[in-house]
C-alpha cells in the first residue's frame, strides 16, 4: 500500500511539474526551423556552412565556385495567462555564392522579426498548439553590382505537439501554411511590384522555459 501511493505521489508530482512550464509569468525561448521559400533558404534549424565546388576535365581540376550559407530563428515569448505566450521571433537569413573563374558574385539576404502568439493544451505526456505569428522586414538581392530590395511580409497559422524532454525543455513539431509578401519597388515606372508566395510546411525547434 505504502508503495503504491509512493508511486502515485511521484506521477502527480512529475506531471504537476511538466505542466508547470505552461503557467503565467513563465519566459519560453526557442528556436524553429527555416521557412524554405526559394533562392538558399533551406529548411535548417540553425545552420552556418561553406562550401566548394571543383570542376574536373580529364587531368585538370579547377576551383569553380564557393558558398556560404547561414540561417537563424531566434525566439522570445512570455507566458501572459496559462497555456498563452506571446512574443517576438526574428528570421535572420543569408548566402553567397561566388564564382572563383571570374569573381563574379551572388548574395541574397532576409531580415523580419515580428509577434506570435501559441496556445497550448496540454495532455498528459505532450501539449498540443495551435500558433499564428506576423514578420515584417526586407529582402535584398545582389548580382555583380546590380542590386534588388524588396519589402517582406509573413504571416503564418500552424498547429502542432510539443513533448517535453525534462521539465523545462520540449521538442516541438508543427504543420501549417505560410504566405510570404514580397514588395520591389519600380524604379523606372514609380509603381510597386510584388511576388506572392505561400505553401504548407513543417517545422521543428525546442523551447526552453524559465
Amino acid at each position: 500500500m505504502k508503495k503504491t501511493s509512493l508511486l502515485i505521489a511521484i506521477l502527480c508530482f512529475v506531471a504537476a511539474n511538466a505542466t508547470a512550464q505552461l503557467e503565467k509569468g513563465n519566459i519560453m525561448l526557442g528556436s524553429t526551423s527555416t521557412i524554405a521559400m526559394g533562392g538558399g533558404w533551406g529548411s535548417e534549424l540553425l545552420s552556418l556552412g561553406f562550401s566548394k565546388t571543383k570542376y574536373k576535365q580529364g587531368t585538370v581540376t579547377e576551383d569553380d565556385y564557393t558558398m556560404t550559407y547561414f540561417n537563424f530563428l531566434p525566439r522570445a515569448g512570455y507566458f501572459i495567462m496559462d497555456n498563452l505566450v506571446a512574443g517576438l521571433e526574428a528570421v535572420v537569413s543569408g548566402y553567397v555564392e561566388k564564382d572563383l573563374d571570374d569573381d563574379d558574385t551572388w548574395k541574397e539576404s532576409l531580415f523580419a522579426v515580428g509577434p506570435f502568439v501559441r496556445y497550448y493544451y496540454p495532455l498528459d505526456k505532450i501539449y498540443p498548439f495551435a500558433e499564428a505569428e506576423f514578420l515584417f522586414g526586407s529582402s535584398n538581392e545582389n548580382w555583380i553590382g546590380d542590386e534588388d530590395n524588396a519589402g517582406i511580409f509573413l504571416i503564418s497559422g500552424f498547429v502542432g505537439a510539443s513533448v517535453p524532454l525534462g521539465g523545462k525543455v520540449t521538442f516541438d513539431v508543427m504543420a501549417g501554411y505560410t504566405r510570404m509578401t514580397e514588395t520591389y519597388k519600380d524604379v523606372e515606372g514609380g509603381g510597386k511590384n510584388k511576388y506572392i508566395t505561400g505553401g504548407f510546411g513543417i517545422r521543428m525547434g525546442f523551447s526552453v522555459y524559465l
